[in-house]
């Protein structure tokens, strides 16, 4: 099982967050509404192209449906440090499943990798930074890995 790190930024404003500096990375993204004095998490997703035309198909296609303010939190895998561009792509695509399938109770808009779940390699994820309500670790057990 690999291990990785996720560093999670400060939760920003969907209708600001364009404009930030990060748009141009790539990695995974978690959407959160705070509606009636409660947070809610909405998604999590990935993109291996740009933040920002991952987070720009997802203004138009869906968010609108939700009421409330809407926030986004960037996740950069900070661990391992020096891997290539495709290695990291892969641990993109697969730090995306896992955190999908790990949190899938509590995600109202994924569904994709909620029943099962079917990674190329098992990770063991670690959350840092201004996580929100994602667990500091989340991993699939062998009894669910089994499952696939």
């Amino acid at each position: 099982m690999q291990k990785i790190t996720i560093d999670w930024s400060y939760p920003m404003d969907i209708d600001h967050i364009l404009n930030d500096s990060r748009m141009s990375d790539i990695g995974i993204y978690y959407i959160t509404r705070k509606f009636g004095g409660k947070i809610s998490d909405l998604y999590i997703g990935k993109t291996v192209y740009s933040y920002k035309s991952r987070l720009d198909s997802h203004w138009w296609y869906w968010l609108g449906n939700y009421r409330g303010k809407k926030y986004v939190r960037l996740g950069t895998i900070v661990r391992p440090e020096s891997i290539s561009d495709e290695n990291l792509r892969q641990l993109i695509n697969d730090a995306e499943a896992t955190l999908i399938f790990c949190c899938r109770d509590q995600l109202i808009h994924n569904t994709m990798c909620t029943k099962s779940c079917s990674p190329s390699q098992r990770l063991h994820i670690f959350n840092t930074g201004r996580r929100g309500n994602l667990p500091a670790q989340v991993y699939i057990s062998d009894d669910e890995w089994a499952k696939d």
